[in-house]
């Protein structure tokens, strides 16, 4: 037990280690994985399980990290002992990875390139596929997944973080407070008025395509991530699927009122294939 707390505490440090620069304050701000501390116990938590089922299957897993980003997944997984494929368009993002992992770098392997792409030309099979806060970044995502299928080795894990719920499937009452969280936290920012106005336009379903908003931001349009369509993908193709959800919000002061409501607005989504 006291091994899998250390592991546990290990990946928080390494997840808080990618986002520690003075540059990145604004980013964590709007990134509850990365700002509440019960989030990133959460994602810890959840880290550590996968690793230590790939270990039951091979001594070293093979990680392909999906929208790396600066490296909240890829540093974890090297420190607990994995290899990892860090993929991400943003050559700036991935050279700041690069430096972070220096100590790794025997088992870190960067490819700057669309993630379709790499799907699609990498014959590698790999015991855990990741997508941290990246899937409702994602045009079409089930798409995405499909592709990431084949990519998993006999016993391979996917697993995806800090992505909205279905707006339909919460429990009514979650939306609203959502919101009311969301826009107490909003107001106080650069472009307040400018959101506010994104936000009634998406409101009356209109999208701009011109809108580097709009097109950073698919679950406002589509009203979240169908985390149920995404399980239905998965069981067909033989995994056992498991959906955690959780509360998440950006403000500081609604977070700790949510989870203590048990609200669920967000979800964590883990897919394991079944043994033959």
């Amino acid at each position: 037990m006291n091994e899998v707390i250390d592991l546990r505490k290990r990946v928080s440090l390494a997840n808080a280690a990618c986002y520690d620069a003075e540059g990145a304050r604004e980013y964590i701000d709007g990134a509850p994985h990365l700002k509440h501390a019960t989030l990133r116990d959460l994602y810890a938590e959840l880290v550590v399980e996968l690793f230590e089922t790939a270990k039951k299957h091979t001594s070293t897993p093979r990680v392909l990290d999906l929208g790396a980003g600066e490296g909240s997944v890829t540093l974890p997984m090297l420190e607990l002992g994995a290899t990892v494929t860090a993929v991400d368009l943003s050559s700036e993002m991935l050279a700041t990875l690069e430096k972070k992992c220096a100590a790794h770098g025997d088992r870190l392997t960067v490819r700057c390139e669309d993630i379709e792409e790499t799907l699609r030309n990498d014959a590698t099979e790999y015991d855990i596929v990741t997508a941290n806060s990246f899937l409702h970044h994602v045009p079409d995502y089930l798409s995405m997944l499909r592709a990431v299928i084949p990519r998993l080795s006999a016993n391979g894990q996917f697993f995806s973080f800090q992505d909205p719920l279905k707006y339909v499937t919460l429990v009514p009452g979650t939306r609203g407070f959502d919101r009311l969280a969301f826009a107490t936290w909003r107001i106080g920012k650069a472009d307040a008025w400018g959101g506010i106005w994104r936000y009634l336009r998406r409101a009356r379903g209109e999208f701009r395509e011109d809108s580097p908003h709009d097109n950073a931001e698919f679950h406002v349009l589509r009203d979240g991530v169908d985390q149920e369509a995404i399980e239905s993908l998965f069981k067909t193709a033989g995994f056992e699927c498991r959906i955690v959800p959780y509360f998440s919000t950006q403000s500081r002061i609604f977070q700790p009122i949510g989870a203590m409501l048990g609200l669920k607005n967000t979800f964590a989504f883990i897919a394991s294939r079944k043994s033959s």
